[in-house]
């Protein structure tokens, strides 16, 4: 996705705003009536609150940073009026996200000009410079609502809607909206009553809100989540799907037929519990009267059994007057005698199980003297369940060393087999492991400590939660075994490229990179991370390498064919090959996916290659790298710097010269050896000696080849 160009400049004013310019837009109108020309004013500059400034989004909208619409806010965005340059008077507003919370930018790239029934029209969206937080944003733009919300705050009461609406103007188009997102791999996961607006202003249609600005359920109440949902986590409750969406619906018309939340006020654990013991349905009306018309579809939108939770076709049936089979809640086996667990009796086990969860360090106990697992053979005759449990308490202790860890190991195991729908819950830490992606992101954009997360992976909770589940559910998760295996084993890996930090990339598809180096330019593709590089290096630290573990880990996640090679050279421990690595990782992605210049990023990479040039043996080829490296540097290129430095064959002659120039220097040292000890003396007498031999043995030859001549010729 090519990010959008943003551009600061001062604000016009009130009247229609003219083809912006590069120049600042005056305030007051120029086809006012001629008058003497006043003096001058200074400009203000633009204030640090983003006041008296706009920018451009995706060179077509303009969105005004001093005009704030409160009302129109989201928990993780702020909502901010909007003119789009080519349909000028069209009714839009911006949700401008806060960087601490990762968007749905997957979502956002279906949701792109579709227009869905009753669903807020998403018109465009874009990345763009946001003054006041000095940093690139995720910027909506969105139809605006002009009858407002339907609900201001979930801690309100309203109007109730008029019972003879409902059916037509709000279930109806509402639930094909679902079915619409549903058809798309969308589910919504954040509808609730603040959440729905009236697109006009006689406040005659509902729409659902945004749905991108944060992680799916983040900012969901309790109340209007599933009880496997609300159980965990906000962050981790993960993408969920329709049917999820559709028992949202069904609290969010609850709240609307009455006017207010029936649960305001009560503790998320209590409604939780509430729901466990009777029912959502019975939990959320309680004692309030409900219109008759609606029993039946609020009946079926809230049952608790996924399976038999109403959908769209339902919903048809129902308006056009066939009645339908009352959902009847599945009763939970009971033991005629009670467990007795923290100053509570229970004969059901899934209220156990919550109430074990609530109470973690004494639920070892009634686990370990074996309370539970009797409890569950004789009283409820499941005698699978009693061996799940036994056998995980024997296989648990005989793999850790450390009693406290699997104390907790085991607790979390046991509340697995006793309610395999709820979310894998570890003291603190409840999450669904396809939420757990979402819920790394968001610690690691915070900078909250990421222990809990690698004892998730490490001790293997997502195994034994897939193992607990049954059928098709245990089938459709197999795909997440696969991922935490390549998850622990990055997890073993010290070096740049792995760690928690390839953990979250490869868990979030468009979550930007997270360097401290370019973390404000939100950068999500990797041909964006050089162009980010660049245009920081005038404020970098240049003393640090440009790729640190977040854009390692980020290039091996998203392009890992690429640049593996070239990030496993730079975990070389010898500091000149890995500096060498460390270039080659950017000059494969420049040579790869541009761009051809990078002026700032070359200056940087040039200042380190001190390890390079003096691992060059040559003390005239070192001389000669320091005055080219600057050359090459002007040109921008990483790849030529890179082949100039990392030369096979000046390496080749570099490191011959160096063996000849050792060999020289070993014979010299060894004869300034032999001078020291006296060594050269003996060997100069042993010369002379066999010289004398020499001449006598010659002589005495010659003699004897005379006289044997000499005799020849007289006899």
């Amino acid at each position: 996705m090519a990010e959008a160009a943003a551009d600061l400049r001062q604000a016009p004013g009130p009247a229609k705003p003219a083809a912006p310019t590069l120049a600042a837009v005056p305030a007051a109108s120029a086809a006012a009536p001629a008058s003497p020309t006043p003096p001058p004013q200074p400009t203000p500059a633009p204030q640090a609150n983003g006041g008296g400034s706009f920018i451009v989004v995706r060179d077509r909208f303009t969105l005004y940073c001093d005009r704030p619409i409160p009302s129109l806010d989201m928990p993780n965005a702020l909502a901010y009026e909007v003119a789009d340059r080519k349909q000028e008077g069209r009714p839009l507003y911006a949700l401008v996200c806060k960087p601490e919370m990762p968007a749905r930018i997957s979502v956002m790239r279906t949701l792109k000009g579709l227009e869905i029934p009753a669903v807020l029209h998403m018109v465009d969206w874009g990345v763009a410079e946001w003054p006041p937080v000095d940093r690139k944003c995720v910027i909506v733009i969105y139809h605006r609502p002009m009858g407002g919300r339907v609900m201001d705050s979930m801690a309100g009461s309203f109007k109730r809607v008029p019972d003879h609406q409902f059916a037509r103007a709000i279930i109806k188009p509402i639930a094909d909206g679902l079915v619409e997102l549903s058809l798309k791999g969308i589910a919504h996961r954040a509808i609730r009553p603040d959440n729905l607006y009236y697109m006009d202003e006689q406040r005659t249609k509902i729409v659902l809100g945004d749905c991108v600005t944060s992680v799916p359920a983040h900012h969901q109440p309790v109340v209007l989540e599933t009880i496997e949902s609300g159980m965990a986590l906000p962050s981790g409750r993960g993408a969920g799907s329709y049917p999820e969406d559709m028992y949202a619906f069904g609290a969010s018309v609850l709240m609307l037929a009455i006017g207010r939340n029936p649960m305001q006020g009560v503790a998320d654990a209590e409604i939780t519990k509430r729901k466990i013991q009777v029912g959502s349905y019975a939990a959320l009306v309680g004692d309030e009267r409900m219109p008759v018309a609606l029993i039946e579809c609020l009946r079926g939108l809230l049952t608790d059994d996924t399976e038999q939770r109403w959908q769209a076709t339902n919903i048809d049936l129902w308006l056009n007057g066939k009645r339908l089979t009352p959902i009847q809640a599945k009763a939970e086996s009971q033991a005629q005698r009670p467990l007795r667990f923290a100053d509570q009796e229970f004969h059901s086990i899934r209220p156990l199980s919550y109430a074990m969860y609530q109470n973690w360090e004494k639920a070892i106990q009634i686990i370990n003297d074996g309370t539970l697992e009797v409890w569950i053979r004789r009283g409820h005759e499941i005698n699978d369940l009693a061996d799940g449990i036994a056998m995980a308490i024997k296989s648990t202790y005989a793999m850790s060393g450390n009693k406290n860890d699997a104390d907790d190991v085991i607790v979390s195991r046991v509340l697995m087999l006793l309610d395999p729908k709820a979310p894998i819950r570890f003291r603190d830490f409840r999450c669904y492991i396809e939420g757990f992606g979402g819920s790394l992101a968001i610690a690691t954009l915070r900078k909250q400590k990421l222990q809990v997360f690698s004892d998730f992976i490490n001790r293997e909770l997502w195994r034994h939660w897939i193992a607990a589940q049954g059928g098709k559910v245990h089938a459709d998760n197999q795909q997440f075994e696969g991922v935490f295996r390549d998850l622990k084993n990055y997890l073993k890996d010290p070096n740049s490229g792995a760690g928690v930090e390839r953990c979250v990339y490869e868990l979030n598809e468009w979550l930007p990179c997270l360097s401290p180096l370019i973390e404000s330019q939100y950068v999500m593709e990797v041909k964006g991370v050089l162009l980010a590089l660049d245009s920081m290096s005038k404020n970098a630290n240049t003393k640090l390498w440009p790729v640190d573990r977040h854009i390692a880990a980020f290039l091996r996640a998203r392009y890992a064919k690429g640049t593996g090679a070239q990030i496993d050279s730079m975990n070389d421990p010898r500091p000149d090959r890995a500096t060498i690595g460390m270039l080659s990782v950017l000059a494969i992605v420049q040579w790869r996916l541009g761009p051809a210049a990078l002026y700032g990023l070359s200056g940087w990479v040039g200042g380190l290659m001190g390890p390079v040039i003096n691992s060059y043996q040559n003390r005239n080829k070192r001389k000669d790298l320091e005055k080219e490296i600057p050359k090459l540097v002007r040109k921008g290129n990483l790849a030529e710097l890179y082949n100039y430095l990392d030369n096979p064959e000046e390496r080749q002659c570099d490191a011959e010269g160096f063996a000849w120039a050792k060999a020289e220097y070993a014979a010299a040292e060894k004869m300034v050896y032999d001078f020291e000890h006296g060594q050269v003396d003996r060997q100069e007498s042993a010369i002379k000696l066999g010289r004398q031999t020499g001449t006598v043995a010659a002589t005495l030859i010659m003699f004897v080849t005379f006289l044997i001549v000499l005799m020849g010729k007289l006899l």
